[in-house]
């Protein structure tokens, strides 16, 4: 393989290196149960994003391409190919906005969805797909490192520009690619890596994912035949970190360390408890906290301030929401709700919902701004802390502070919560008795001899 003008490894030689040499025996043993809590929470999640009309278009086109029905659709009953299989398992994971965190947002979204058309299409073991996971989001985990402002400074989504290129190495290892040929998969997907975040809020961001999972498993075919990329594309004059810093800052170090120490360990994954924006998880949270504690007289809230890093600030629509995708990163909306009704989980984000005219009224009485004592919380892997203050109309203030939210390492959710979560997402779409068939099925994902039985368990007759 080649290297740099010094003779040392490149970083897509390094990720190849990890790639072919990861060992599932020899990894930390917590990994294996972090990868199955992870399949737990994005296949339910994907199976209720599938009826949402962002996943529902990304799969006609699929159905409308008319390609060689080689693997199903999660929350589907036809057949396409691996690509298009990806695109529609993409945008259904974030459609709703509810799938895990991990490093910058949901970096990672894309792992997953490419893997399991890929490996029903080859015959991959549970094991097999798990090792391929774990490899993806440590590849994720690395870039997110080397570059911790590519978000939040740099107005990138992770999904997008991170995702491109860990999916192809989770697809690199999934397939068994030769680790010769792996650099090239790496480099032709440092070229299709990309997402704009101007589209959180829209159909597009959902689509960010699926674009991700789509070109990942691109990159890996065109890769397997051997088209070639430059071994510099990520750290070369004019490569992938080059392009997308511009004026920011990053470092391959991180690449250095792939398989010594694992970001699913630290900082892990997060399972979110709302089905909105992470970013605003810690100010939702408060506003719960003191309703619960304190039960105020909705009447006599006379102002609710809420005060949030740069990035939250940056990243949260100030309007009131116009529609279902609007209203998952409107702090306008959600934290009003809140207060009135609970926990925003899927019915917050229905017309009936940002429609409530309870919530809108008290909704103008919010006001958001970047908070003092979180102004210089920057970069991935962090929380998104959250200040809630309420003032009464007699005088009294009431405030609330939450700096990492439900569903952190630090705060998991529990086995009970998660399967609650699980299946109320998949239910509605399978059945409740398939859905809790499921969720023992992926819990113990490891312990499968085959993914025979998964296939038939995530697909569904059209219309349903």
């Amino acid at each position: 393989m080649a290297k740099d003008a010094g003779g040392t490894p490149t970083c897509s030689e390094r990720i190849a290196k990890f790639v072919a040499e990861f060992d599932l025996d020899q990894a930390p043993s917590d990994l294996i149960g972090i990868a199955e809590r992870g399949f737990v929470d994005t296949i339910g999640v994907m199976l209720a994003g599938s009826r949402e009309p962002a996943a529902r278009m990304a799969a006609q086109l699929a159905a409308d391409e008319g390609a060689a029905p080689v693997t199903g659709i999660v929350g589907r009953g036809f057949r396409t190919s691996p690509q298009n299989a990806a695109l529609a398992n993409g945008t259904a994971t974030q459609a709703l906005d509810y799938d895990l965190s991990f490093m910058m947002g949901q970096s990672s979204a894309a792992l997953i969805p490419g893997l399991l058309p890929l490996a029903e299409s080859t015959g991959a073991t549970p094991r097999e797909m798990i090792a391929a996971f774990i490899v993806g989001s440590e590849v994720c985990g690395a870039l997110g490192r080397s570059y911790p402002l590519l978000s939040s400074d740099g107005g990138w989504h992770g999904a997008g520009v991170l995702g491109t290129i860990s999916a192809a190495a989770a697809y690199a290892r999934l397939t068994g690619q030769p680790v010769a040929g792996i650099p090239d998969t790496i480099g032709i997907a440092a070229s299709m890596a990309s997402a704009i975040s101007v589209n959180f809020g829209t159909m597009t961001k959902p689509l960010h994912a699926g674009l991700a999972a789509r070109n990942g498993v691109a990159a890996l075919g065109l890769g397997a035949q051997g088209f070639t990329a430059h071994p510099l594309a990520l750290e070369g004059k004019n490569g992938f970190f080059a392009c997308f810093a511009q004026a920011l800052d990053w470092d391959t170090e991180p690449f250095e360390r792939l398989g010594q120490d694992f970001a699913l360990l630290d900082p892990g994954i997060k399972i979110k408890a709302f089905a909105c924006g992470g970013l605003l998880h810690c100010s939702i949270q408060a506003a719960l906290s003191l309703r619960e504690r304190e039960n105020p007289d909705i009447a006599k809230i006379s102002r609710i301030g809420v005060g949030v890093n740069p990035h939250a600030f940056g990243r949260a629509i100030d309007r009131y929401p116009w529609s279902e995708d609007s209203s998952r990163f409107s702090l306008r909306y959600l934290v009003p709700y809140a207060l009135i009704h609970g926990a925003p989980i899927l019915e917050a984000f229905t017309e009936a919902g940002y429609g409530d005219a309870a919530v809108r009224a008290l909704g103008e009485k919010y006001e958001g701004r970047v908070d003092a004592e979180f102004a210089g919380a920057r970069g991935s892997g962090r929380s998104s802390p959250g200040r809630v203050t309420l003032e009464m109309t007699d005088g009294t203030r009431l405030e609330e502070v939450i700096y990492e939210p439900l569903g952190y390492p630090s705060n998991p959710l529990s086995d009970e919560a998660l399967r609650n979560k699980f299946e109320s997402c998949a239910a509605p779409v399978i059945g409740a008795a398939r859905a809790a068939e499921l969720f023992d099925y992926l819990s113990n994902l490891s312990g499968q001899d085959s993914l025979t039985d998964l296939w038939p368990l995530i697909t569904v007759d059209e219309g349903k």
